[in-house]
Parts: C-alpha cells; structure tokens; sequence
C-alpha cells in the first residue's frame, strides 16, 4: 500500500480538524490545545520527512499561537483562535502576493517561487479556521444572519475565492485540465458568485441606507472578474497564451480586496492610530512593490526591442524566417537571456558554443524560463524546476510543454526563427 506523503497528510488532518471545529461546540471550546497538537505534530512530520519550508511554516505558526495565548490568556480559545488566525491569514496573503514583484528585484528570492503556493493554500485554510469559529458561533449557521452586516460579505468573498483557488492549486489538476474545462470552471464560479452576491446584497439592501461606496466596490469586482475572464482582454495585455490556471488565479486580486474591505468596515475602525498605519502602509507596499516590478518589466522590454531595432537584420533559409537578436558575444555560457520574436518572449541560452531559443513562458505557472538554467541537457524554470528537453519539441497548442525555435549564427549575430520548430 502506497504510504501518503507528508503534505497529502496534513491536508486531510486539517479539513478533518476544520470540518469538527464546524460541527461540534466541544471541539471549539478546546480548540487552541487541539491546534497546538496537530501544529507539534506537523512540525515533527515535516522535520522527519525534510521538508524544511513546512516544518518552518508550522513552527512558527505555532510559536504564534502559544505566544497569543500568553499574551491574551483572558480571552477564551475561539476567540483567541479566530483573532489569532484572522491576523495570521491577512500578513501571509500580504507575504504571497510579495513573492512575485520581489522575485523580479532579487534573483536570489526567486527560489522562494516555489513556495509560494504553500503559503497559498496555509493561508486559505487559517482563514477556513476563522469561518469555521465565526459561522456557528457569532451567526448560528444562518447566511442571512452573516449577510445583515456588508463587511462579512467582503470576509466571505475573499474566502470563496480562495476556496477555489485551493482546491486547483495542484499539479495533477494544472497538468490534465483542458482549457475548455478552466472555462467552465471560471463561468460556473461567477455565476455561482453572482447569485449569492444577489442574495447577500437582498438582505444588506433592507438594513442599510446607503451602499453607494460598496455598490462601486462589488461592480469593479465584476469588472475584474470579467478583464480576467477567458474570453477577456487578458491575453491581448500579456503577449501570450495565458493558461486556464493562471486567469482563474488573477481572482486572488478580487480576494485580497475583499479581504481589505473586510477589514476596513468591519475591526479595523475599532483599532488605534497605529494598526491603521501599519495597515495602510502594508496595502501600499504591496501595491507599490507590483506598479515597481510592472514598470521594471516594461523597461526592460523596451530595452530589448530598441537593441533588436538596433540590429534590424533577417534573413530567409530554407523556407523559414529568422530575425537577429543579439551578438553572440554578448552571451555567457547557460546564462538566459529574454527576447522578442513577434511580440512572444523567447529565452535564449548559450550551451556547449551552440544557443537554444524556447519560449520564454513555463507551461507549468508561466515562470521566466530565461532566469532558470541548463541542467543536464534540460532547460530548468526557477520557479518550480520543471524541465524541458529542447531536442524533443512538441507541436500546437503546446499544451504541457514549451515551443523551441531554431537558431542561426551569421557574421557573428545569432538569428531566431520566427516559427516554432516541428516535432
């Protein structure tokens, strides 16, 4: 029998845990002690098993519950848990949407990629612990009772959202599902959306005078989801194919503006001056760091296309157009280097005095494969270390794996074909 591994184990301890904190009162009277022992016995796990980022992220979260214990011993354990797991998911959803513009400004964060997800789907379940306490507890399993006040429809948005963000954060789901499925996904959780947005919105309409300011904020939701939408504008804004994955995961942005209004309307008012700085700064370091790292990317792609107008050469061989990109001596050996051949990114790398040229986006998560390197022969992402082999090219729509491009050297400039190679 096939033994579960380490992160499998954990994730069906915690939706056994999160499902008995839901239903039975006994277990949320003790919740903290249950916590701790399931966060100790992780701990051990992953220690055993050397999953070192696991083992951090359960040591630590430990470590802030029983330091939230002490610090708050007057408070009883439901309260303490979903406070405590409120701020805890907040800051961690903070850290998750950090990893990418910082993975642009130091390449040396970029290996935190691959964690990334982890720290995705910890944060959607410490936000389930939050529900789990709040829901019975302060609304008696009643949505109509959870909807009276607008701020718990923006907490319930966000953890919809993450829900199915989760549940599709698995390799199996990402690597078998067509696109015609994502589109169904995607259009089946917006209609879903849609119709408990009415029902909530039914039900704040009768208490609440004025809902102009959350009228504005649920329609530029919409539009969001709509931008994102496989038959948006997405794939125009981003030059490339972009996955079924990836445009249901751009909701994360919908999540954390909830999750900000959430906050905003609901505890945060009732917080000192200092909370609501650290807060307001927070949003705006989050922010500010994506408009850095999306500014950075727009240089430098201006940066490459001047230098291919500056060469401004092709050539025609064998039937297939090639356009020069770069001098070969500017190239080092396994070093990538980004380019673009009608408006798609290509990665080139130097290898054994010969250059290979594949597109520049990981079929995995659409990671920058001109910032991996070449390990055995294979082109390697940074980001999850998937690998391609660039004398095994596969044909459209490259469903799982990436197009090659064949290379040309002449008078010292190196040539990309213009058309993917053929299997």
């Amino acid at each position: 029998m096939k033994k579960l591994n380490p992160i499998m184990s954990f994730l069906i301890i915690s939706i056994l845990f999160i499902i008995s904190l839901f239903s039975f009162s006994t277990v949320r009277q003790n919740s903290f002690y249950i916590l701790a022992a399931l966060l100790v016995i992780f701990s051990f796990l992953f220690w055993k098993k050397k999953k070192l980022f696991d083992f951090h992220l359960t040591f630590i979260l430990l470590i802030i519950y029983i330091a939230a214990r002490l610090l708050f011993n007057s408070l009883d354990q439901p309260t303490l848990i979903l406070r405590t797991s409120a701020i805890i998911s907040f800051l961690m959803l903070n850290l998750v949407l950090l990893i990418g513009p910082w993975s642009r400004f130091s390449k040396k964060l970029i290996s935190t990629y691959q964690y990334r997800r982890h720290l995705g789907v910890a944060t959607f379940f410490l936000s389930l612990l939050h529900f789990s306490i709040i829901f019975p507890s302060y609304f008696g399993y009643s949505f109509r009772n959870t909807f009276e006040s607008v701020f718990t429809f923006y907490g319930f948005t966000a953890l919809f959202i993450m829900f199915f963000l989760a549940i599709t954060s698995w390799d199996y789901i990402q690597w078998t599902f067509k696109q015609r499925w994502w589109n169904r996904i995607y259009i089946t959780v917006f209609l879903i959306y849609l119709a408990i947005a009415y029902y909530a919105y039914s039900i704040i309409f009768k208490l609440n005078n004025d809902l102009t300011i959350h009228l504005s904020v649920f329609s530029l939701f919409i539009l969001i989801w709509i931008i994102a939408a496989p038959f948006g504008i997405i794939k125009k804004i981003m030059h490339t194919k972009v996955s079924g994955w990836k445009q249901l995961h751009v909701l994360i942005w919908v999540a954390y503006f909830s999750l900000v209004m959430h906050l905003s309307f609901g505890v945060l008012p009732t917080q000192g001056i200092y909370t609501k700085i650290f807060f307001g700064v927070m949003i705006s370091f989050v922010l500010g760091s994506h408009l850095v790292g999306w500014v950075k990317k727009i240089l430098e792609d201006r940066k490459i296309n001047k230098k291919l107008n500056s060469i401004n050469k092709q050539i025609t061989e064998d039937g297939q157009n090639y356009v020069g990109v770069a001098d070969i001596n500017e190239f080092e050996e396994g070093v990538g280097k980004k380019f673009y051949i009608n408006k798609k990114p290509i990665a080139v790398f130097k290898f054994k005095d010969n250059f290979i040229a594949s597109s520049n986006v990981c079929a995995h998560q659409k990671g920058p494969l001109y910032q991996g390197r070449i390990e055995a022969n294979y082109i390697e992402c940074p980001w999850h270390f998937c690998t391609y082999n660039p004398k095994e090219p596969c044909d459209p729509p490259f469903e799982g794996c990436v197009p090659f491009y064949l290379t040309k050297v002449v008078d010292n400039i190196l040539y990309i074909g213009t058309e993917p190679k053929k299997n």
